[in-house]
């Protein structure tokens, strides 16, 4: 296989290159090794237009041959359950590049992998509105007990006091309509943190999750 005829630093090199190839890389390339890289990196088998395109300025056409039978080693090392898993965690898109032989392995994974991303943006989101929700609370308790000192406080006419009891009803209102929301937001949130991890443990197969 040729994955095994790669050293470690090779490949690291390998994946570091630029995509656009120059002249010199162009009469000096291994087509075979070029295949490897996109394959490995995700990348379909037409990615080899690009390179044709870049080497034809420099009269070099690649050899289609060696660059499919690299790609297709490539290919395997990407196209696999647990790489599957990993991106769609992470939220990526499939663009249909994976070779027919190893596409299946691949989508189990990517699809058990974007069902828990999916479940994390989720229980994310009802965090997030559950701090929102707090936040607020937390501002119109200070609001009210500030303007309920105001109230009492001498200089002010009736009027005033009127005025800034009204806005006190105002924000106990808009208090006792958080509070009811807030029971709502809870139960939302344990719900989506108990199927998510749920979820965690149905995929722990795979890899440690955060």
């Amino acid at each position: 296989m040729y994955l095994k005829l790669l050293g470690l630093t090779g490949i690291i090199i390998l994946l570091s290159n630029c995509a656009t190839m120059n002249k010199a890389d162009c009469l000096n390339a291994d087509w075979q090794l070029i295949g490897f890289e996109d394959g490995s990196l995700g990348k379909n088998e037409v990615s080899i237009s690009q390179h044709r395109k870049d080497c034809s300025e420099h009269g070099v056409t690649p050899d289609l041959t060696a660059y499919r039978k690299g790609h297709y080693e490539g290919a395997k090392a990407f196209c696999t359950t647990h790489n599957g898993f990993t991106r769609g965690l992470q939220g990526k898109e499939y663009k249909r590049n994976c070779p027919e032989a190893f596409e299946k392995a691949f989508l189990t994974g990517f699809s058990d992998g974007q069902n828990l991303y999916g479940l994390k943006k989720v229980l994310n989101q009802r965090t997030d509105d559950l701090e929102d929700t707090y936040k607020e609370l937390d501002w119109l308790e200070h609001t009210i007990a500030e303007k309920s000192e105001v109230m009492i406080s001498d200089g002010l006419n009736r009027n005033q006091r009127i005025a800034i009891r009204d806005e006190i009803a105002e924000h106990q209102t808009q208090q006792q309509h958080l509070y009811a929301v807030l029971r709502e937001l809870k139960q939302e949130f344990e719900n989506a943190s108990l199927a998510y991890e749920q979820a965690k443990r149905e995929f722990a197969n795979y890899s440690p999750t955060n």
